[in-house]
């Protein structure tokens, strides 16, 4: 899977969380699960698209979120990570209030 920071941007992020190379492994690997189930169930208008493509596209911020949460997760913080999950919901329905 290729995602739209570079190896530096994680090994940086994996730094930060203080992951192990095991741990930064699985939280890729969860991240891609995710995006894999996602992907599963995409809109039809997104359906000419490989999973490469639209993970291409994916919001870097987005990414960052994720691997926040996950990584917080792999390290043995859940309730940081459900905060950090629950706090970005949150600013995403503030931010387009139509679409909640």
């Amino acid at each position: 899977m290729k995602l739209p920071v570079d190896d530096e941007t994680l090994h940086a992020w994996s730094k930060l969380l203080a992951l192990t190379e095991e741990q930064t492994a699985t939280t890729l690997q969860e991240i891609e699960k995710t995006l894999r189930i996602g992907y599963a169930h995409r809109p039809t208008s997104l359906r000419h698209l490989s999973f490469e493509e639209l993970v291409a596209d994916m919001d870097v911020d987005e990414l960052a979120l994720m691997f926040l949460a996950t990584g917080l997760r792999q390290a043995g913080h859940p309730d940081a990570a459900d905060t950090v999950e629950l706090r970005g919901i949150a600013a995403r329905l503030q931010a387009h209030p139509e679409s909640g």
